[in-house]
């Protein structure tokens, strides 16, 4: 019983510094927050920030695979490309500098690359349904690449014209129309 609580406090420790670091991250930007901080944000000493994550880069990097990991979890039983936005829109809109800071992390990091595996899903399912006329001129991967990039675009689009992050549906249904205009595009005008 004793072990059972301690497992569970250690999870509650690890939630907290996780969540003091986004809240600090999306605040103040990745490179402008200490571990001194984020230890003092989330109430615990500098030695038990050590006893969870091995540096701030290690932190970092696991709150991109979890970030990811929710996205992955959330849209594994229907793989479907529509709910992989849904669950981005929904998870991007409170904290949108950390999402991007971490998607960009997660691109380039020498481990697991989680944003590989939303790919793979897209690709997977680009291959196996609809966009057959895009099919005809792009592959599954050129697809899903104007696919991740015009939910970018939209995201990028509001850092540019300084667009406050406050209607997440917007974003979506925008992005959602659009799979479906790709996945439905009839006859590709070509020059």
């Amino acid at each position: 019983m004793e072990h059972k609580h301690r497992l569970k406090k250690r999870e509650r420790t690890h939630k907290a510094i996780m969540h003091s670091a986004k809240m600090l991250f999306e605040e103040k930007g990745i490179g402008n927050v200490t571990i001194d901080q984020i230890s003092e944000n989330a109430d615990i000493s500098r030695s038990t920030f050590f006893t969870h994550f091995t540096s701030l880069d290690d932190l970092m990097n696991q709150i991109a695979n979890e970030e990811i990991g929710d996205i992955l979890n959330a849209t594994c039983s229907s793989h479907s490309i529509s709910s992989i936005f849904e669950r981005l829109t929904f998870d991007t809109y409170p904290y949108p500098n950390l999402m991007i800071d971490l998607f960009i992390r997660s691109i380039l990091y020498d481990g697991k690359n989680s944003v590989a595996q939303i790919d793979t899903i897209m690709r997977s399912e680009i291959a196996e349904s609809g966009y057959a006329k895009l099919k005809e001129n792009f592959s599954p991967k050129d697809i899903s690449a104007f696919i991740l990039g015009s939910y970018f675009g939209l995201i990028f689009q509001k850092f540019i014209n300084k667009e406050a992050f406050n209607d997440r549906d917007e974003t979506n249904d925008k992005i959602q129309k659009f799979i479906n205009f790709l996945k439905d595009q009839e006859d590709i005008k070509h020059e």
